[in-house]
């Protein structure tokens, strides 16, 4: 299955797991450089593992494991070299001192919405999780229905419907009239649907569907010959809905480090300007269960704050 990541390859993939099926689990990063084949496993392909999540296992941060892609290539290079060359030295001590022998750039993780992005580029579709999954139930506050929902209410209910989803791919067309329209793919957590985009919703939410961030698609929905045909009627961030909707957001971290940007952004959207959207934070204690803390303060949740929080790495934003 991993020869399915994007620039992989199936030789490469066989020689790593047969590896694995002869000597075990690869315990390490240093561990995989010090048995892996770099005659057919380099850069490009380290890269793409990485985004994939391949190496989540061995190391949970996807973004530098993608900066050093190319140390790790050349540290498998140099362990290859010795291994035919039947040497021992310390370079060969040191491929089992831990991943701190690596000496990988310390970058922070990719943003969520980024790391998912990279996951769906080297994938084809979002595999750990969804960038819808952190709006959670509040999708139904703004009226959204998961795509795999959609035919039965159109069943019951035929007419205007809205969808949530990200865009993964678009084409624009030009009519018999010169006029530009386009069909657009996007995902949810349910499936991939297509949209057609007439000329005059596509002229105002070109830009809005360049933006790689989750839509709001409201849709004229029909079923024609038996094929569910949606038509655009509107566009807009997802965000900019929720804003209205939402009462406040839950900020989910796993480790200490967002808590200095997260303090410094929420001070300047502090209550004292009309602020009124709950925060709380939910931390995740060492013995693996969680505690909640609502902030006693409210906060001015707009679209752009909200897009600020996410960008934030180390933190799963979930509306309220």
């Amino acid at each position: 299955a991993l020869a399915a990541v994007k620039n992989v390859g199936e030789a490469a993939m066989q020689g790593l797991t047969a590896e694995r099926a002869e000597n075990g689990r690869y315990r390490s990063l240093a561990d995989f450089t010090g048995r892996l084949d770099s005659h057919v496993v380099n850069k490009r392909q380290i890269e793409n593992l990485a985004c994939a999540g391949a190496f989540d296992g061995l190391c949970g941060n996807r973004h530098q494991l993608y900066e050093g892609a190319d140390i790790l290539a050349r540290r498998a290079a140099a362990a290859a070299s010795e291994r035919e060359s039947s040497q021992t030295n310390l370079f060969g001590e040191a491929l089992d001192a831990g991943e701190e022998s690596l000496n990988l750039p310390l970058v922070p993780d990719w943003p969520v919405m980024e790391r998912l992005n990279h996951e769906f580029d080297a994938i084809g579709f979002y595999l750990s999780a969804h960038p819808l999954d952190s709006y959670g139930d509040s999708l139904a506050r703004v009226g959204v229905i998961p795509y795999a929902e959609l035919r039965q209410s159109v069943a019951q209910a035929p007419g205007r419907k809205k969808l949530g989803g990200i865009v993964i791919g678009k084409q624009e067309r030009t009519s018999r009239q010169g006029n530009r329209f386009a069909f657009a793919q996007l995902s949810d957590a349910s499936g991939i649907y297509e949209v057609v985009i007439f000329s005059e919703v596509l002229a105002r939410t070109r830009e809005v569907l360049g933006s790689g961030e989750p839509l709001l698609v409201s849709v004229d929905a029909r079923v024609e010959n038996g094929e569910m045909r949606l038509m655009a009627q509107d566009i807009e961030p997802l965000d900019d809905a929720m804003s209205s909707a939402a009462t406040g957001v839950r900020l989910y971290l796993d480790r200490p480090d967002p808590l200095e940007g997260l303090k410094s952004l929420l001070a300047r959207e502090s209550g004292g300007g009309g602020g009124r959207g709950k925060v709380a934070f939910v931390l995740e204690l060492e013995d693996g269960q969680e505690v909640e803390m609502e902030l006693p303060e409210r906060y001015r949740l707009t679209p752009a704050m909200r897009r600020a929080l996410k960008s934030i790495s180390g933190v799963v934003v979930q509306d309220l």
